[in-house]
């Protein structure tokens, strides 16, 4: 798990979706949280860039080395989805940039709605790291495996390493979509019919919360 994730920062911070000590990553390690430690550069980890922490003690209580100023974001994140292996939290700028304007990211394509579900929800800025902050993302985690942080980032949950970062790269993609065709006029977004025939389709396997891929 930590070398996927130490993998997964390195092409993050290669498609400009974190830089210097911008994003942190986690993931389920022996029973506990694989977590960067605070001021971890994203594209030049190594195994003591993790700390283990305890999935349910107060972020207070956890050890030094000190883990990412984030930890209670993705310590609630972990309890609100209990089957999530992997977080990733990044400044990908297209979704920020969309986030500035006070959208939510739609599913635009077919591939969104299977890897996303129906949309990534926008949580209007809260201060970063803060019990506040992970608490708003939890609830918004119920519904979706990615939130956008009003000019701030984003949060995207995986079943796997790979998963989370797939996720992120097309969330980002989309983002980029969006606002291209946001320049020129109004864009068509797939509708609740066009979902629901995507899951007769898909045997309904891939919509968020119900039954996951």
């Amino acid at each position: 798990m930590i070398e996927q994730l130490i993998e997964a920062g390195r092409q993050i911070v290669s498609a400009h979706m974190a830089r210097g000590w911008g994003g942190n990553l986690s993931g389920r390690y022996q029973g506990n949280i694989a977590i960067t430690r605070s001021g971890a550069d994203l594209g030049q980890l190594n195994r003591s860039d993790f700390v283990v922490v305890t999935p349910r003690a107060p972020v207070h209580q956890q050890r030094l080395p000190k883990p990412s100023s984030e930890l209670a974001m993705h310590l609630t994140a972990y309890q609100t989805q209990p089957t999530t292996q992997a977080i990733i939290h990044a400044h990908p700028p297209n979704a920020i940039a969309l986030g500035l304007l006070g959208r939510d990211l739609p599913a635009l394509t077919p591939d969104f709605y299977v890897h996303l579900g129906t949309s990534a929800p926008l949580l209007s800025y809260i201060t970063p790291t803060t019990e506040e902050l992970g608490a708003a993302v939890g609830e918004l985690l119920v519904s979706s495996p990615a939130v956008l942080l009003q000019n701030h980032g984003v949060i995207v949950l995986g079943h796997s390493v790979s998963q989370a970062l797939l996720r992120l790269m097309l969330l980002e993609e989309q983002a980029g979509i969006y606002l291209q065709a946001l320049a020129v006029g109004e864009p068509r977004i797939l509708t609740e019919e066009d979902m629901l025939r995507l899951d007769v389709v898909t045997g309904g396997r891939y919509r968020y919360g119900e039954r996951m891929p």
